[in-house]
């Protein structure tokens, strides 16, 4: 009898177990409006990205609901990462995700690190620009460089949105390795590209290391000149004639990384739906052209991948940001 019990408890336990299972890994897809989150004010390259995605979905019919854009600027992105992180388990709640998700924890500016997120894809690479106002008497990246040398507090660069960011490595590199003493340069923080580039056009800073996208448009408007790139050769497009800095004669390049994170608990059948999405997002034709107009460099990589990215790059930076003086101690 008492085996009977003990047969009867193990089928009904199998059966609920099976029942779980399956729930859990049954098909999931958006039921209300999904919020894109980005952790700067309107009119950078981030905000630029995730409205480009929800123009693609609406006009492509890619998705049965709408997206909306939430600008959640401050704290280097910590006030975003909190907010997604209040919906560590829904689906309906993305963020943009690039090189200050891996280097903020590294800095010593936030406490969160990619390890506190679900990874669910990365999209592409952007490269980093120096723009000066068209009035400025810096004419060349080889002009700005020689100036810093002899006086690394000659000048004020400025860039988005958090200290030790991506913009800032990216300066560091180039400056560091053309022998400049980069812990002098005059740094100003803004929280967006946009608000960087007005103080240039005001006479207010005299460099801005942007995303390349955040600089298009002052160029096509001929507000501004770009007189470097951090792209390892010449790109196209209105870049065309921007030198990079191995022309230089300063060895080294950079790019920063854009992607989607969610919730730190994000449930397997809701990652695997956002993944088919932006893969097929990846393909389409419209979105292709707005990667080409933007000079973005696609490099679509699923959720595993990313992570394993993310950890390699980890190990990179840690090297990078010590020789740059931005690792914190016991980094």
């Amino acid at each position: 009898m008492a085996s009977s019990y003990i047969r009867i408890f193990f089928f009904f336990t199998a059966m609920a177990l099976a029942s779980v299972t399956a729930f859990a890994q049954a098909p999931w897809k958006p039921q209300r409006p999904v919020e894109l989150i980005v952790g700067s004010a309107a009119g950078n390259s981030n905000d630029l990205m995730l409205r480009l995605i929800a123009q693609t979905a609406q006009e492509k019919r890619l998705l049965d609901v709408q997206m909306n854009v939430m600008n959640k600027p401050g704290g280097g992105n910590t006030i975003a990462w909190n907010y997604l992180n209040q919906h560590a388990s829904d689906g309906h709640y993305l963020m943009m995700a690039n090189l200050n998700l891996s280097l903020g924890h590294l800095t010593g500016t936030t406490t969160f690190s990619y390890r506190d997120f679900t990874p669910v894809c990365l999209l592409y690479d952007e490269y980093v620009v120096f723009v000066v106002r068209n009035e400025s008497p810096i004419k060349s990246g080889r002009e700005l460089l020689e100036r810093l040398k002899k006086d690394p507090t000659a000048l004020s660069l400025s860039f988005s949105s958090v200290a030790g960011g991506a913009n800032h490595i990216a300066a560091g590199l180039a400056f560091k390795a053309a022998g400049i003493d980069v812990k002098k340069v005059r740094a100003v923080v803004f929280d967006s590209a946009g608000k960087a580039i007005t103080a240039a056009l005001g006479g207010h800073v005299d460099v801005v290391a942007a995303s390349a996208s955040s600089a298009v448009s002052h160029l096509k408007a001929g507000t501004v000149r770009v007189i470097g790139i951090s792209a390892p050769s010449r790109v196209g497009g209105v870049f065309a004639e921007v030198p990079t800095f191995r022309e230089m004669g300063v060895n080294t390049s950079f790019s920063n990384y854009r992607g989607l994170i969610a919730g730190k608990t994000l449930p397997p059948n809701q990652l695997a739906y956002w993944e088919q999405f932006f893969a097929n997002l990846d393909k389409d034709s419209s979105w292709r052209a707005n990667l080409d107009k933007n000079e973005w460099e696609p490099n679509y990589t699923n959720s595993r991948d990313t992570r394993k990215y993310w950890d390699e790059l980890d190990a990179q930076m840690r090297g990078t940001l010590d020789d740059l003086g931005l690792l914190k101690k016991g980094g």
